[in-house]
């Protein structure tokens, strides 16, 4: 019973792990949303994919999408060259077919171009010594 209960105990750590898992969806517009991991299904080679958002312009197109956590940070860089830096905390949890909320408010020809991941530095996990 106890070997039982260590090994039922060993997955529910692993599954709420995996639930704690996000992912980050950014759009060209500035568009962007966090979602959960699992609301993505594993499809095969054949398969048509799945939405991941939904994009209110034709000309709208997926810019990024990366796991996150709580604690990072992203920075977003658009066509004419402007950048900002804001906490992935700051940006809302949403369904997997949402559009997102406003991150970047991006003038009329202006598009997000690139977007990169500030992962948090743990000291404990990198010493410098």
């Amino acid at each position: 019973m106890i070997i039982l209960l260590q090994l039922l105990g060993g997955i529910y750590h692993k599954i709420s792990n995996m639930i704690s898992e996000w992912i980050l969806t950014l759009t060209s517009s500035g568009f962007g949303k966090r979602s959960s991991a699992l609301e993505f299904r594993v499809s095969g080679r054949g398969g048509q994919g799945i939405t991941a958002a939904n994009l209110l312009k034709r000309e709208d197109t997926i810019v990024a999408a990366f796991p996150v956590e709580d604690d990072d940070q992203i920075m977003l860089m658009t066509s004419t060259g402007k950048a900002i830096r804001c906490p992935v905390s700051g940006i809302s949890r949403q369904s997997r077919t949402a559009s997102g909320v406003k991150v970047f408010d991006t003038a009329n020809e202006e598009k997000v171009v690139s977007v990169a991941l500030i992962a948090e530095n743990n000291d404990e996990d990198n010493p410098s010594n």
